[in-house]
């Protein structure tokens, strides 16, 4: 099998895109999505960071140990996402992102994180 890159002017399957090297900014549909999470999760009681200049989302919950789940927003199949950052067993493997939900989609992210963070407390 042989992979060439697509022609020149070909349309791509986000466009432009965001920046997230600190050179350029964020665009408001990433800001937008980004700050809907932040809400989201602050709403069903969890401590909620939101991380403009690498797309991510900081969900801290407090208990008998604080524990953070860390979610990005990245493109897949062709849309926003919301993926879930998994650390797994540090001696094993290395961190990996798992797809979540469609970006437009905050409340079932938020409602999922919740389920994550909850698993972990036992």
């Amino acid at each position: 099998m042989t992979a060439e890159p697509p022609p020149q002017g070909t349309p791509g399957m986000a466009g432009r895109g965001p920046c997230f090297d600190g050179r350029s900014s964020v665009d408001s549909g990433w800001l937008r999505e980004l700050s809907s999470l932040t809400v989201e999760l602050r709403s069903c009681g969890l401590e909620a960071r939101m991380d403009g200049v690498i797309g991510a989302v900081d969900a801290i919950a407090y208990g008998p140990a604080r524990r953070i789940q860390r979610a990005v927003l990245r493109p897949h199949r062709g849309r926003l996402w919301w993926w879930l950052r998994w650390a797994g067993d540090p001696s094993t493997s290395a961190p990996h992102h798992a797809p979540l939900a469609p970006a437009a989609e905050s409340a079932t992210a938020a409602r999922r994180i919740v389920q994550v963070l909850h698993t972990a407390r036992r």
